[in-house]
């Protein structure tokens, strides 16, 4: 059963491979829309009119419709490209013919068109399901984690036919967070900022990208990874002061402490920086912050970090209290250690 990321699609529609059925499953609506975006592309390339392509929502779509646009014959040549939205609902017992009419159809799908099935939720035990994935594929559309957002920006940046360096790539990654909204937005700003030239550089992104409110944020997690408490509430304040919502503080702060760990895991035996920020996952001119700041934490105490974190998130969805008071106390719980060193690193 081929299951392919968003880079492995791509990949795949590169080398002219165009299969007869996706299923394009998973919660983040921004990647399905980039991956439905990418094979109609491709169709195109193929030859394929914008009249052969059929859209349909699985909510009220008969069967015969269906499966008539992809059994039809193009005048123009092409192949057949039939979008169904909304696929979910076809668990319902009232889409039960139109299931079954595509599950007969999966049976022995037309090579030379493409069904593409669109659906946030899909369960995958469904003869549909498992006959679309043996002679087609699932394209999981899931939230990215962050060693796989500057594959993801590589992507969006060669759409808009210019090109990144992986480091950058990684750099912008770092500076945005893996919000796909906000990532393509913080894409355009560079694109923008870069002109006419094809090539996207650092420079462009720290003049486009690094906006005051981006650095607080690393402030703000690089004061406690050095442990320096009156620091990380004050810029903690400032942060929510200026809208910075507290679940993306959050998010930035276990981040923060995932590569830290990752830090600490390889302090004392790897000294080139290249190869520590590749291990890391993150820019070169970083890498030797996080293993500074990992020397401020027993393994011990990064364990009671991620708890520390585990508990602010539960209870920022949970609790009566008000959200600046429950990351407060995460940040004491983990900043407030007796004995902590204090260092003065700036990683990202």
């Amino acid at each position: 059963m081929p299951r392919l990321d968003i880079t492995a699609l791509e990949r795949e529609l590169a080398q002219g491979k165009l299969r007869p059925a996706y299923i394009l499953a998973g919660e983040e609506s921004y990647l399905a829309q980039v991956a439905l975006g990418m094979i109609k592309d491709a169709a195109m390339t193929c030859g394929t009119q914008e009249m052969s392509i059929f859209t349909f929502s699985a909510r009220d779509a008969s069967a015969d419709e269906v499966l008539g646009s992809l059994r039809t014959v193009p005048l123009l040549g092409g192949r057949p490209l039939a979008i169904l939205r909304d696929g979910g609902e076809l668990a319902k017992a009232g889409r039960k013919v139109l299931l079954d009419a595509l599950t007969g159809y999966m049976e022995e799908p037309v090579d030379s068109s493409t069904l593409v099935a669109v659906a946030e939720k899909l369960d995958g035990r469904t003869r549909f399901a498992q006959l679309a994935a043996k002679n087609g594929a699932v394209v999981e559309c899931k939230p990215l984690f962050d060693d796989k957002l500057p594959s993801w920006i590589g992507i969006e940046v060669r759409r808009r036919k210019r090109q990144i360096s992986h480091e950058a790539a990684r750099f912008l990654a770092d500076l945005t967070g893996n919000d796909l909204g906000q990532l393509t937005q913080a894409i355009e700003r560079v694109i923008l900022y870069a002109g006419d030239r094809a090539a996207l550089e650092l420079k462009d992104i720290e003049e486009a990208v690094a906006d005051t409110h981006q650095r607080d944020i690393f402030d703000l997690t690089n004061a406690v990874g050095e442990r320096s408490l009156s620091k990380a509430l004050s810029y903690l304040h400032n942060l929510l002061e200026n809208g910075q919502p507290p679940p993306l503080i959050l998010h930035m702060l276990a981040r923060h402490f995932r590569l830290l760990s990752k830090a600490k895991e390889i302090s004392g035996r790897v000294n080139d920086r290249t190869e520590a920020a590749s291990y890391l996952g993150v820019n070169p001119f970083y890498a030797k912050d996080y293993i500074e700041q990992a020397r401020n934490f027993s393994k011990g105490e990064l364990r009671e970090s991620f708890r520390a974190l585990y508990r602010c998130d539960r209870e920022i969805k949970s609790s009566r209290l008000p959200r600046e008071r429950v990351l407060e106390r995460a940040i004491m719980a983990i900043a407030q250690k007796k004995g902590a060193a204090r260092n003065t690193g700036s990683a990202r």
